[in-house]
């Protein structure tokens, strides 16, 4: 992989953490603030979700530096080192928080009652939205894991490899 595409990549990477930064900071309570100000009744669920999603904007966060930790590896050509298993480590547990929030999310919009200023609508979308996020979240943890596997397997062949050289 050439410096000036892994560059590219770490760049994106890096322009993707600071927009989920200002989307922490100023956009996602910006938004529950003019929401609640519209509805009124929303200020007693405005908390719970500013919060849930602030945490996973930064599970995305994480996963992002992860993955940039990744192709510093492949710009190297130490993919097949066992320290890239810190970095998958890194990944799963990103994807996995991820995860735990939008499940934590899918309770709470299941027992909370939770005003609606129409027919209750946007609630059943949010919910349904947490479920498959929490289902899409479990899928893309486990390829993740298989992929450390296989990573960990290439690793002893490399090293098995290097010992008969």
């Amino acid at each position: 992989m050439t410096r000036a595409l892994v560059f590219f990549l770490q760049a994106l990477l890096a322009i993707a953490v600071l927009g989920g930064l200002f989307a922490q900071v100023v956009v996602i309570p910006t938004t529950a603030a003019d929401e609640v100000e519209l509805f009124p009744p929303y200020e007693s669920v405005r908390l719970p979700f500013v919060v849930s999603a602030i945490v996973f904007i930064a599970c995305l966060q994480v996963l992002a530096v992860a993955l940039g930790g990744m192709l510093q590896r492949a710009g190297d050509g130490t993919v097949f080192e066992s320290g890239a298993l810190a970095w998958t480590n890194i990944a799963i547990g990103a994807i996995a928080s991820g995860g735990l929030v939008l499940a934590w999310l899918f309770v709470f919009i299941t027992f909370a009652d939770i005003p609606s200023p129409a027919d209750g609508m946007e609630t059943l979308g949010l919910w349904m939205g947490s479920a498959v996020g929490t289902v899409a979240a479990v899928g893309v943890a486990l390829l993740v894991v298989v992929g450390r596997h296989w990573l960990r397997r290439a690793i002893m062949q490399r090293a098995e490899l290097d010992q008969v050289v």
